[in-house]
């Protein structure tokens, strides 16, 4: 081997060292940095003598590893935020221990009820049941409220996530480029794509994504529905969130979609973060609302059903239409209505039987009404029907003889709101009614002699009656149809056990959102882990590498060292 030759070798091995000393101390530095890779140095021999000629950098790495932690990312992201948006709703759910879940409100309701049937002329238990009734319509309301709450929240939510995802794919795709150029030009990539990894992982985790790498090094990204979100360039998401959600407020009728690029890919959005959002805000939600509002939307029209059917001992002076009319309004109805004016003590003054089914409009009702004696009958401005005593020391009282109106067969008073318990129609707007909540005397709790013939003098109403608390009581313990409604089947079953099955259902709800949270993390986690032992740096392996490195540096330093002085010796000989 001639002394150049030597020289040449000596000058590639330190240059090599030199490379490996940097990469080891590379590594040592960013050893605490989760998304770093070890780093080694690859030589290559070209000559006969083993002279090494190049010298590259590499990282280490694990394709299938890598791949599962992206896959396994995205189902924790998904996980994680629904666990966060169900213990939300297990608060808003209330407790048995503090007496604010809905069985329990409906428990105390009815316990109510039993202690007023027992003292029917009580007004503290008159009291109690419509405070009862008004805690059980504050709960389900609020609770309805706190649904909304949550999906207003997850809806803005998703706009921040569309806005993280644009800047996540933005990053990718200058990573791209970089790497895509020093590929060509033969540097070193490794440090950008730890770089381009951990922001798949982190894109992953919020929508969720299957890629690939090009031969020139290029990643390409699709979302798990199939739509490219990475090419040569990064695709765009938009989205426009609404200010506040309502029950009514659905996709795709009342809310935008979420556009890739122009096309609505709302639908396909079933995995990371983002795709947990919209599942909350479209399906789990709204399930759990319908099921509210099913329970809610029963109770009010049994209630009311019954309590319209009764009335309030003292009779009230005069009775007003919680719906608004107009007398143009065409009027269908059979049977009979039974109309009492009473005094105080629940005695008859007047009283005539109508056959509803000899009216076609309402003003036609209206006018058969005012002409029963001790009676006015009118349409106010406000266009509620009122139907008055004209001595203000006298009550009304009203009672069906197999009346039944309109296509909903719904006796006299229930179609007109006369006597309501609650009002609203749902679980967003159910309340006690006014009337009551500003006086309580006004509970419909006896019911209107219609089984006789009542003469002037006759007993009408008793203030001991209690024929319509008792059919209340029964009602909340006996059977009603309830039709199919979020994840509910259409069911024959008690108020009591449809509300027992909804809160059983909602805490399933919620118990399996922890669970599912837990298990997504875990194994994210255990892949992660299973991935940095692969390429992680050992510390101490490094220090060993880099005592290794610097001998050969000195060694070959020496090396030159050596034949430099030989060729000055050669120089000196010749000269």
């Amino acid at each position: 081997m001639s002394l150049s030759s030597i020289i040449n070798s000596a000058s590639s091995a330190l240059s090599t060292a030199q490379m490996q000393i940097a990469v080891a101390n590379a590594n040592v530095a960013n050893a605490d940095d989760l998304t770093y890779t070890k780093k080694t140095v690859s030589t290559t021999a070209t000559t006969a003598l083993n002279s090494a000629s190049s010298a590259t950098v590499q990282r280490a790495a694990d394709t299938y590893l890598a791949k599962t932690v992206v896959k396994t990312a995205a189902a924790s992201g998904y996980a994680g935020v629904v666990d966060t948006y169900m213990q939300s709703y297990d608060a808003a759910l209330g407790s048995v221990d503090s007496g604010d879940d809905l069985s329990s409100l409906l428990d105390a309701f009815s316990s109510a009820l039993t202690a007023l049937s027992a003292t029917a002329d009580s007004d503290t238990a008159k009291a109690a049941t419509v405070s009862a009734a008004s805690d059980l319509a504050a709960g389900i309301s609020s609770l309805s409220a706190s649904i909304q709450d949550l999906r207003t929240q997850a809806n803005a939510e998703i706009a921040t996530s569309v806005d993280t995802i644009n800047s996540t794919l933005s990053t990718l795709a200058s990573l791209n480029d970089q790497i895509v150029s020093v590929t060509a030009q033969g540097g070193d990539v490794t440090a950008l794509q730890d770089q381009r990894d951990a922001a798949l992982t982190t894109l992953s985790g919020l929508i969720g994504v299957s890629s690939y790498t090009t031969s020139d090094n290029r990643l390409v990204v699709y979302t798990t529905g199939g739509d490219q979100l990475l090419g040569t360039t990064a695709a765009k998401l938009s989205y426009t969130a609404s200010s506040a959600l309502s029950s009514t407020s659905v996709y795709p009728t009342s809310i935008s979609g979420i556009t890739l690029n122009g096309k609505d890919v709302t639908a396909s959005l079933d995995s990371g973060q983002l795709g947990a959002l919209v599942t909350l805000r479209d399906k789990t939600l709204v399930d759990e609302q319908a099921e509210l509002d099913a329970l809610a939307s029963t109770l009010i029209a049994q209630v009311n059903a019954i309590t319209n059917a009764g009335s309030s001992t003292p009779a009230p002076n005069a009775l007003t239409s919680a719906s608004t009319v107009s007398g143009s309004d065409a009027f269908s109805a059979t049977g009979a209505l039974r109309v009492a004016v009473v005094d105080s003590s629940g005695s008859t003054v007047s009283t005539q039987d109508i056959d509803l089914s000899a009216y076609s409009t309402l003003a036609d009702l209206v006018s058969a009404l005012d002409a029963v004696d001790g009676l006015s009958a009118s349409i106010g401005s406000d266009g509620k029907l009122s139907i008055t005593a004209d001595d203000s020391a006298n009550g009304v009282a009203l009672g069906d003889i197999g009346a039944s109106v309109g296509a909903s067969a719904q006796g006299f008073s229930d179609y007109f709101g006369f006597n309501d318990l609650f009002s609203g129609s749902t679980a967003a707007d159910i309340a006690v009614s006014s009337k009551l909540s500003g006086d309580y005397s006004l509970l419909a709790t006896a019911a209107l002699d219609t089984a006789t013939i009542l003469a002037a003098g006759d007993r009408a109403l008793s203030t001991s009656d209690s024929t319509t608390i008792d059919k209340l009581s029964s009602m909340l313990s006996g059977t009603l149809s309830f039709a199919a409604a979020g994840d509910q089947a259409a069911k024959t079953v008690s108020l009591s056990s449809y509300a027992a099955s909804f809160v059983s259902g909602a805490a399933t709800l919620v118990a399996n959102a922890s669970s599912s949270a837990a298990s997504a993390l875990s194994t994210f986690e255990a892949a992660t882990t299973r991935l940095q032992n692969t390429t992680a740096v050992n510390v101490d392996e490094e220090l060993a590498l880099l005592t290794t490195y610097q001998s050969q540096y000195e060694a070959n330093a020496q090396l030159v060292s050596m034949v430099q002085e030989l060729f000055d010796t050669l120089i000196q000989m010749v000269n």
